[in-house]
């Protein structure tokens, strides 16, 4: 008899076992077949870049940070500001009197350094999904400096000092003139167009970014100075006509 009633005990707590591990797998498989909520789309995000833009007479390097709105998931633009760094720039050339010395952005010493810009950008990118988290990414960036100078100096030696070998140093340095002058160069835009790579990082409509853009356009580093006369010299005779730029951005964005 008690065997009996250990044997219907051993059965009920089995038979109470199967049935919780049927129900549960049933839950589970209810569960997995409800439809789950998708993240929700952020359309405002931020973005940080690193750049180089020029060409053979004048190279800059540059950061930045810009707002960005998405307007789907492909489209977004962006608004901001990049701190642009170049080195200082120099030509020269004479006429049969003076020799002309143009300097943009150097020190006392006659020596360049890096020249700082800051300036607004306004950029749009389109991206074309290749595989499931990159493709191609097409798009265009404005720049506008926010301040509209540039500043140089023109230095004036007469020739026949700067030529004579043995002239001494007091000889060159008590005859030459040097005028620096501020000059209005219309905010100094540039326009670019751009195409490239990008990869999410994330998915589910919260994306970390990378996009690197190759572009071409037009900027004119010497814009004010070219249309300016020092000395009866028309400076834009004598500074390079490039307006040609290129460029290289990556982008790190983040929705």
């Amino acid at each position: 008899m008690n065997s009996r009633r250990i044997i219907m005990i051993i059965a009920l707590i089995l038979s109470g076992i199967a049935n919780a591990i049927a129900q549960e797998d049933i839950d589970n498989t209810i569960e997995e077949q409800k439809p789950k909520p998708k993240r929700e789309f952020l359309r405002w995000g931020a973005c940080i870049e690193g750049s180089i833009m020029g060409n053979l007479d004048m190279t800059s390097c540059g950061w930045g940070l810009q707002g960005s709105y998405r307007f789907n998931t492909n489209f977004n633009v962006g608004l901001g500001l990049r701190l642009l760094y170049w080195d200082g720039f120099s030509e020269y050339w004479h006429d049969d009197n003076y020799v002309y010395h143009f300097e943009k952005e150097t020190d006392d010493d006659g020596d360049s350094h890096w020249r700082r810009q800051l300036d607004l950008t306004l950029s749009a990118t389109y991206i074309l999904p290749i595989i499931k988290r990159g493709g191609i990414a097409l798009g265009g960036t404005a720049i506008l400096s926010p301040i509209p100078l540039e500043s140089f100096s023109v230095t004036r030696t007469p020739r026949n000092v700067y030529d004579n070998p043995l002239a001494v140093f007091d000889d060159y340095y008590g005859t030459k003139e040097t005028k620096d002058k501020y000059v209005y160069d219309a905010f100094q835009p540039g326009l670019f167009a751009e195409a490239g790579l990008y990869y999410d990082i994330n998915e589910n409509g919260a994306k970390n970014r990378f996009t690197l853009m190759y572009g071409i356009g037009t900027f004119d580093m010497f814009m004010g100075s070219r249309h300016s006369k020092v000395f009866d010299q028309k400076l834009g005779d004598h500074l390079p006509s490039r307006k040609i730029c290129h460029s290289l951005t990556l982008r790190l964005s983040v929705f």
